[in-house]
């Protein structure tokens, strides 16, 4: 694993002393961001050479975007009352969460016409849990305590998974999502429904898998909390900065900062910028570079190598979405995807795209500050003035990514790899089983035996019905 850690910029701003500031940690206390020259190899922290091999990129490689949209999303909902079916389901959840043996398997339920296993147990402030492996995850409320919760946002907790997003459009996934929703409360006219977090990606053909170089050659905002203005060209002049200067003298204070300039100041360090990700994970070549923190930000981004894990987890769905978008098949698919929490939707134009429909009529809009003023993967970093600093071919179909509306192919889910993989699994399972079972070397009552007790548990688990609550737990019942 390779890390490469880097600093903000020196932007030629006034610095925010860090010992008088209010925060935990200081918004800006800029520093020139030491660059790491790699050459033909770098060591890791344990001590071994990472060699770096430089790939010359195809002259004229056009890239495409072969697949956009919405990657995860969870919802909060909230409403003045829970609707009949949830009252008269959560007496009978709370008998089995009371009754429940820790031996015992989780009960499905039928909600929306499909099967949702339920969870013995809550998870505060929460006192229901449901999933489908296929759809999402769902937190309620407890609805004997149900005006405890804020009325606007906190009695529903939807999680949806990305099989499911991919299944519809922008526009029919808020349609989707509002039916779902409804069914849980009494007046669906009145609930509100905001985004707690989400994901957005665009999947782009290359010619291959971005290099260290691509990746060091970024400009950023990740290191600090950004407040987006449509305006946020600040000029500082010699009088702004005698005022922000400390007076010293033996009665000590400081003069007061006029308001005009306190705006100024405010604005500067919100989009402050720097330059490099944050982390690179690479073994022979990069396979994931990071912008941001997951664990205690906002807002984070990463770019990785979508068509090597599409390899290693076998998933069949995605490549056919790409083939029907025109992907070759052979093309290296880079995803680049952008993660943000509620707290870095408020900060944009005051709090438009914290509603789930703005949000997703606005995708578009997000998506273009994302990739035009947040994060930039530049041909060459001009530090004195990194707005003049050109993007990459890569980059620049990066950010047209949503302009153009396309349809989403909606696919029959496949288990074709997934079946394969459980069939080799599991006749290797019987064969090491058989092996040992074999008196000697032609023994072949091992296997004959084995194939008939095996027929008959298959037929037994046909008759007790244990398929179908297999294919409940797993959502496809």
């Amino acid at each position: 694993m390779f890390i490469n850690t880097k600093n903000p910029a020196l932007v030629g701003k006034p610095l925010l002393d860090k010992s008088k500031s209010q925060r935990r940690h200081p918004l800006v206390f800029p520093t020139i961001a030491e660059r790491q020259e790699l050459g033909k190899s770098s060591t890791n922290q344990g001590g071994s050479a990472l060699v770096k091999t430089k790939e010359v990129p195809v002259v004229g490689f056009k890239h495409q975007t072969l697949l956009q949209g919405v990657d995860t999303l969870s919802i909060t909902a909230g409403g003045n009352q829970p609707s009949n079916w949830l009252l008269e389901q959560s007496q009978i959840w709370n008998e089995y969460q009371l009754s429940h043996d820790i031996n015992e398997d989780n009960i499905c339920i039928e909600f929306d016409n499909k099967w949702w296993e339920l969870y013995p147990y809550g998870k505060k402030p929460y006192k229901y849990q449901l999933i489908n492996k296929e759809i999402g995850f769902i937190s309620i409320w407890n609805t004997d305590k149900w005006n405890t919760a804020d009325i606007g946002k906190q009695h529903i907790h939807i999680t949806f998974y990305p099989k499911f997003l991919h299944s519809f459009t922008t526009k029919d996934l808020n349609v989707e999502v509002l039916r779902i929703v409804s069914l849980l409360f009494l007046n669906p006219e009145g609930v509100v429904i905001q985004v707690s977090r989400a994901d957005l990606h665009s999947d782009v053909s290359s010619s291959k898998m971005l290099d260290f170089d691509e990746v060091i050659n970024s400009i950023s905002r990740c290191k600090f909390r950004d407040y987006w203005y449509e305006n946020d060209n600040e000029d500082f002049n010699r009088d702004d900065l005698e005022v922000l200067t400390p007076l010293n003298n033996n009665k000590g204070g400081q003069k007061l900062i006029d308001s005009v300039l306190a705006d100024k100041l405010y604005n500067m360090l919100h989009n402050q910028v720097s330059f490099g990700s944050d982390r690179i994970i690479a073994k022979r070549d990069i396979e994931s570079a990071y912008w941001g923190n997951k664990i205690t930000g906002s807002i984070w981004g990463k770019v990785y190598n979508k068509s090597n894990q599409v390899k290693v987890k076998n998933i069949d769905d995605t490549p056919l979405l790409w083939s029907d978008n025109g992907w070759n098949g052979e093309d290296v698919v880079v995803r680049v995807e952008f993660s943000m929490r509620r707290d870095f939707l408020k900060s944009m134009d005051d709090g438009k795209y914290v509603g789930l429909e703005a949000f997703l009529d606005n995708v578009d809009v997000i998506w273009k500050y994302l990739t035009e003023k947040w994060l930039r993967l530049v041909v060459d970093v001009k530090e004195n003035n990194s707005t003049w600093s050109q993007i990459t071919p890569f980059w620049d179909c990066v950010t047209l990514s949503f302009n153009k509306v396309e349809e989403t192919i909606i696919r029959i889910k496949s288990y074709k790899s997934k079946i394969n993989q459980l069939w080799l699994q599991g006749s290797g399972c019987f064969k090491q089983m058989i092996s040992l079972m074999m008196m000697n070397n032609t023994d072949t009552f091992a296997y004959k035996n084995t194939i008939k007790a095996l027929e008959i548990d298959l037929q037994q688990a046909y008759h007790i019905n244990d398929y179908i609550k297999r294919r409940q737990k797993i959502g496809i019942a």
